[in-house]
């Protein structure tokens, strides 16, 4: 339900990140040259932020990606200089944030950059049907492949930073009162492009997960110590992982897990990980699925590069049937009454979510959809088996249906408190950008800015003849 945001690209050049959209449509615009009577529009600079310049290129780029989205551009020319006057102060803003957060010492780690930028130059070239195409429509655009990626990472990098420092900024702040007509005029203006309501289901479940016996507890964990007793020994980490792991993901790259940071792992794992010291060796540490030998290779930043080896207690056939048998048990005593929580507390695998409130039926697992579809409140479904990521065994569902709502149309009800908070963050926002406008020299060329538009509009007039 978030209002987009602005985009905080670099003012230091005139060929920022909006080339990525640009890019996308040059093959699929139409070749309509503006005539050569029309004069070429000259870069110059629209405003003076601190001691950094915004660029009219800049501003027309933005005014090109509306374009490129779907966005109608005006026509006329007091329409056009009223959206290039908002584009300017909206380029001012996120100047100042930047700029601000450079001060601050707000720092973005390559790999953060780097992730962005794949994902952003994936989305890029899917606008093409090949690759030759895609370097065609550099090429027109003056630039290599090698530059275009150093702009998406400029991008990147200043909308990460942007993202941290605000969120920074605003933690810091006192929450602000919203009135609900506030709340009610935002989500008035929105109405029309929230799409239509899902319909969604509320439920809660108990996860039943298989689990080993005490002797094949035992024996992992011993196979675990003597595994871990050769690493430490000084035999190849990587070796030992190939052959004993049980780890399909990574037992054929020797168990590497590639950088990490927190919120990744298991909590287990992830806090023997980051008290470990680079070139460290520990173990046996226990999760959900098994037992772990890790290995600290690396420390760069907030991030950790690791390797582990996974040895999981055997769980038998026999095991699993009887843990189905417990389910189906329990799926009988409460159709006949039996309290929730309670049984909750007993066999509810704590690692998965208990509740899901208002979840959209479309977006329910495939084997949720299936055992659920001709439910109805109050019922409780199941035992049914869903899949279980990285373990060789599915857990088992029973599941209440504590509430079903047809989709339709959205009422303010339904989104009330995330309009609220919008509208909070949105106006501790203001209160960022306006002491950091209070504290930094700004000088707004709007007559350039005025030119610019006007041009604009004759260009888009000739065109469109």
């Amino acid at each position: 339900m978030r209002r987009p945001r602005p985009n905080a690209i670099g003012a230091s050049s005139g060929r920022t990140a909006g080339l990525a959209v640009a890019l996308a449509v040059i093959l699929a615009a139409p070749r309509t040259a503006t005539p050569q009577t029309e004069p070429e529009l000259v870069d110059r600079v629209v405003a003076i932020v601190g001691d950094t310049a915004v660029l009219q290129s800049e501003l027309q780029e933005h005014l090109f990606r509306i374009q490129a989205q779907g966005g109608r551009l005006p026509t006329d020319r007091d329409g056009m200089r009223t959206l290039a006057r908002q584009v300017l102060q909206q380029k001012i803003n996120e100047v100042l944030i930047v700029l601000s957060a450079r001060a601050q010492g707000v720092t973005i780690t390559e790999s953060e950059v780097n992730a962005v930028v794949d994902e952003r130059l994936a989305t890029v070239k899917r606008q093409f049907p090949t690759e030759i195409a895609f370097q065609q429509a550099l090429a027109q655009a003056g630039m290599t492949s090698a530059e275009f990626r150093l702009q998406l990472a400029d991008q990147s990098r200043a909308e990460l930073m942007t993202q941290r420092y605000l969120g920074q900024s605003v933690s810091e702040l006192q929450p602000v009162p919203v009135t609900e007509e506030e709340v009610r005029e935002r989500f008035e203006a929105q109405r029309g492009s929230l799409g239509p309501k899902p319909a969604t289901i509320s439920l809660l479940q108990i996860i039943f997960t298989p689990s080993a016996t005490i002797d094949a507890e035992l024996t992992a964990k011993t196979k675990t110590e003597q595994v871990l007793s050769r690493a430490r020994s000084g035999e190849d980490f990587g070796e030992l992982a190939r052959e004993y792991s049980e780890d399909a993901g990574t037992k054929a790259n020797g168990g590497e897990l590639g950088w990490l940071r927190k919120g990744q792992l298991l909590p287990e794992f992830e806090q023997a990980l980051f008290e470990m010291t680079p070139g460290e060796i520990t173990g046996p540490v226990e999760t959900a699925v098994g037992y772990h030998i890790i290995k600290l290779d690396r420390v760069r930043g907030a991030e950790r590069l690791g390797s582990h080896i996974l040895i999981r207690p055997d769980i038998t056939q026999e095991d699993v049937s009887q843990l189905e048998q417990l389910a189906d048990s329990v799926a009988v005593a409460l159709r006949r009454g039996a309290d929730l929580d309670s049984l909750v507390l007993m066999y509810h695998d704590k690692n998965e979510q208990e509740a899901l409130t208002r979840f959209a039926q479309d977006r329910l697992p495939p084997e949720y959809r299936t055992a659920l579809q001709s439910a109805k409140p109050g019922d409780v479904v199941g035992p049914f088996e869903v899949p279980a990521p990285g373990l060789p065994f599915g857990k088992t569902a029973v599941v209440k249906v504590v509430a079903i709502s047809p989709g339709g149309d959205w009422t303010f009800d339904d989104v009330r408190d995330q309009f609220y908070r919008q509208v909070q963050e949105d106006k501790m926002l203001e209160q960022v950008i306006d002491k950091l406008r209070a504290s930094t020299y700004i000088e707004s060329r709007e007559d350039t800015v005025d030119e610019m538009a006007d041009a604009l509009v004759k260009q888009l007039s000739s065109v469109l003849q």
